[in-house]
C-alpha cells in the first residue's frame, strides 16, 4: 500500500511539471493575416508633389526559423505583403479605383529579437522588433500623369507584439501585431523622374509554430521505499 501511495504522488508531480519544449530549442513558424497600409505621399527633387496613393485592406504572410533561448528568442524571417490600390489624391482631388489603378507590395528579409513574458505551459505574451531589407514595388496609374511601375530595395524595420499558447509540447498558436516600415523608397515615374515614397503597414496575424524538442524537465529520483 505504501508503494502505491508513493507511486501516485510521483505521477501527480510529473503531471504538474510544466512542459519546457520551447526553451533551448529551434522552431519554425508561419504567419498570415490582414494588413492596413498607410497612405503614401510622394516627393520629388523640389519637395512635395502633393500626390498620395491610398490602399484597400491587404494581406501579410511570412515564415520564420528561430531559436528560443528561454525568455529571449532570435528569428530569421521572410515575409510578403500586398495591398491593392484604392485611389490617389492629386492636388487635393480624389481619384478612386474606377479611374486609377495600381498596387503596392513588399518582400522582406528580417532578423528579429523577442522577449517573452509568462509561463511556457500557458498563455504567454511577447514584444520585440527586427531589422533587415525589403524590396518594395509600386504601381500607380491616374488620369493626370501619376504613372509609376518600379521597385526599390532598401533598409526596413518592424515592431512586433502578441500572445501565444501551447496546443501540445511542440505546437503553439498565437496572435501577432506587426508594424512594418520601409521609409525611403525611391522609384522612377513614367516621365523618367525619381520620386520618393514609403511603405508603412499595420498587420494582425495568426501564428502557428512547431518547436523541435527542448530541454526536458529534470526528474528527481524517487526515494527508496522504507
Amino acid at each position: 500500500m505504501r508503494k502505491l501511495v508513493i507511486g501516485m504522488a510521483l505521477a501527480t508531480s510529473a503531471l504538474a511539471t510544466p512542459a519546457l519544449a520551447r526553451d533551448n530549442a529551434w522552431y519554425v513558424e508561419v504567419d498570415a493575416g490582414g494588413m492596413i497600409v498607410e497612405d503614401s505621399d510622394f516627393t520629388g527633387a523640389t519637395g512635395s508633389l502633393d500626390r498620395s496613393q491610398e490602399f484597400k485592406v491587404g494581406y501579410d504572410v511570412g515564415g520564420i526559423v528561430g531559436y528560443d533561448f528561454g525568455g529571449f528568442r532570435l528569428e530569421a524571417e521572410t515575409s510578403y505583403r500586398r495591398a491593392d490600390h484604392d485611389g490617389v489624391r492629386i492636388a487635393g482631388v480624389e481619384y478612386d479605383g474606377n479611374v486609377s489603378d495600381g498596387q503596392r507590395n513588399a518582400l522582406s528579409f528580417m532578423i528579429n529579437g523577442a522577449l517573452d513574458f509568462g509561463p511556457d505551459d500557458g498563455l504567454q505574451g511577447f514584444v520585440g522588433g527586427g531589422a533587415g531589407i525589403a524590396r518594395v514595388k509600386t504601381q500607380s496609374s491616374a488620369p493626370v500623369g501619376f504613372n509609376i511601375d518600379d521597385s526599390d530595395t532598401g533598409f526596413a524595420w518592424q515592431a512586433i507584439a502578441g500572445i501565444r499558447a501551447p496546443m501540445s509540447d511542440n505546437v503553439d498558436v498565437g496572435l501577432k501585431y506587426r508594424f512594418f516600415n520601409a521609409h525611403n523608397v525611391n522609384v522612377i515615374n513614367a516621365a523618367g523622374s525619381e520620386v520618393e515614397t514609403r511603405f508603412r503597414s499595420h498587420s494582425l496575424l495568426a501564428t502557428l509554430a512547431f518547436n523541435f524538442g527542448g530541454a526536458a524537465p529534470v526528474e528527481e529520483a524517487a526515494p527508496p521505499p522504507p
